[in-house]
């Protein structure tokens, strides 16, 4: 078998995967999210209100941070600014769970954080602290809780809110694809099909298809998104697995690729393509049978 040509490859790859089942899930619940928001927030506009919100709701300082637009990072970061501004010294920050029930047991501390969202950014003692450029993102004003009349608007916040989850769906759907096309080929050739770690490749488990002492390493990644992860993967996982197999003439290594992710980090793409044995994507992962009559010589 020849390796496919990498212009090829490169071209067939699956850009995204659609699942009716997972899109049903995330139009729910994005259309459940954007009722209880509109429903929950609609007095967050005064001081009362906001205390109100923030005591009667678990997961009010997630929402509240989802309206304005911040990220959770950023926020983070301005927590743990007033917290070191009191003279507290700490060794982790508070995640949005740990705040709120912080400020549901101390009162001095709900007031101060109800003026940072209400007023904030016109705050001489919060202005002392906090850069104004940062300040100006915690704001619930008139212009704010109009947002709450738009569907849309809080629709597209809490998409991004999660992006990462949604993503990770279809990052599993594609695995649970590839192993079982796998499984089924293992099977029709009477061979096995096992993801556990391989004697000289480290403790992380690999997907092998195997007969005694003859292995098919396959290696698959799906990104719908770029991220340093892809050079790391590279880097950490198939460099060395190539240095550990090459002079093994029992080994064989096959790396797939997909995902628009891959498309958008050409160069971490291409080295993958270069570091294997035979390349291969979802569209082309028929050629997968022709690769292991090969190399176990079955007629």
């Amino acid at each position: 078998m020849k390796k496919i040509e990498y212009k090829e490859a490169f071209k067939s790859t699956t850009m995204f995967l659609s699942d009716g089942t997972i899109e049903a899930y995330y139009e729910n619940y994005l259309n459940s999210q954007i009722k209880r928001i509109k429903d929950k927030l609609s007095g967050i506009g005064t001081l009362s209100g906001l205390e109100s919100y923030i005591r009667s709701e678990s997961d009010s300082i997630d929402n509240i941070i989802t309206l304005l637009g911040i990220s959770i990072e950023k926020f983070k970061r301005v927590v743990s600014w007033i917290r070191l501004s009191q003279g507290y010294m700490f060794e982790s920050e508070w995640t949005t769970t740990k705040l709120r029930s912080e400020l549901i047991l101390k009162q001095d501390l709900m007031i101060e954080y109800c003026e940072l969202f209400s007023s904030g950014y016109v705050s001489p003692k919060f202005a002392a602290i906090i850069p104004r450029f940062i300040l100006q993102d915690f704001r619930i004003d008139s212009e704010v809780v109009a947002r709450l009349s738009s569907d849309d608007y809080i629709r597209n916040l809490i998409k991004d809110k999660i992006t990462t989850e949604y993503n990770a769906k279809y990052c599993d759907l594609y695995y649970k694809k590839l192993n079982k096309i796998f499984k089924g080929i293992a099977i029709e050739f009477g061979l096995e099909y096992e993801i556990k770690p391989m004697d000289g490749f480290g403790v992380n488990p690999l997907k092998a298809i195997s007969s005694l002492n003859k292995h098919v390493i396959i290696n698959a990644q799906f990104y719908l998104t770029t991220s340093s992860n892809q050079t790391k993967y590279y880097n950490e996982v198939i460099k060395p697995m190539v240095q550990s197999a090459q002079s093994n003439p029992n080994i064989i290594i096959v790396n797939l690729l997909d995902g628009a992710g891959w498309i958008g980090r050409s160069s971490d793409y291409k080295k993958i393509y270069q570091d294997c044995d035979y390349f291969l994507n979802l569209k082309s992962i028929d050629k997968l049978n022709g690769i292991i009559k090969e190399f176990f010589n079955i007629n």
